[in-house]
């Protein structure tokens, strides 16, 4: 059981617990299939709920709507990095001396097997911290979060792609073509990340004290958490 700082702590943790279980009973998916797995797990799941009370933490200690926003988007761009391994393994299919290759890239001094024990356990807490966070997201009513960080993730996605290339995954014909993209792909990875920083949440959006009473209270409905 985490401890937690305050209250606002607390009730983050209870609504980030309460959009797991509901992922848990979802139409299947892969996040329902993977959220499932962890709860069927305790040692994972503990191992979630510490990290994910550390995760929100930061939003948890800010009073204004616009630095929890920030907080929280901040949690999810740290997420995108903790998926992007995995998510380009099964993106592109790799198996055999293709993945081995890839994780001597990211995990040179583990062997295979274990670092593929711990990268997909980073992934299955990543993927299931991402549902919460996008829940609280979706508690303090703000879409143009859910968009900011889909195009950081897109981009990032492309960006770690052409990383995974020059290292040794693509072609010898192709990695120089790759490689002079790989300045403009982190200009826009940079402006895609000042743009979470900087822009504002919406209008509608409130604190989450205020934002969790009315959605608890039934005045406000909470958007599918599962979408986006």
């Amino acid at each position: 059981m985490p401890r937690y700082s305050s209250q606002r702590h607390r009730k983050m943790m209870d609504e980030s617990e309460y959009a797991i279980q509901g992922a848990s009973v979802a139409a299947p998916s892969r996040e329902s299939r993977i959220v499932n797995n962890m709860l069927q797990n305790s040692r994972v799941y503990k191992a979630w709920e510490s990290r994910h009370a550390d995760l929100i933490l930061p939003a948890a200690e800010h009073r204004f709507k616009k630095r929890q926003i920030v907080a929280l988007r901040n949690v999810e761009v740290d997420l995108v990095h903790r998926r992007a391994l995995f998510k380009f393994i099964i993106k592109n299919g790799l198996r055999g001396q293709q993945r081995r290759h890839l994780f001597r890239i990211f995990h040179n001094t583990l062997d295979f097997n274990a670092a593929v024990l711990m990268e997909h356990q980073h992934y299955m807490l990543a993927v299931s911290s991402r549902v919460s966070a996008d829940h609280l997201i979706d508690i303090m009513y703000d879409p143009g979060s859910k968009e900011l960080l889909r195009q950081y993730e897109k981009i990032y996605s492309g960006y770690f792609e052409m990383k995974c290339y020059v290292a040794g995954m693509g072609d010898s014909e192709c990695i120089e073509l790759v490689r002079a993209g790989l300045p403009d792909a982190r200009k826009k990875l940079s402006e895609a990340r000042k743009r979470i920083d900087s822009v504002s949440p919406d209008s509608g959006c409130g604190s989450f004290d205020r934002q969790e009473v009315l959605a608890r209270s039934g005045r406000y409905r909470v958007q599918n958490y599962m979408v986006g």
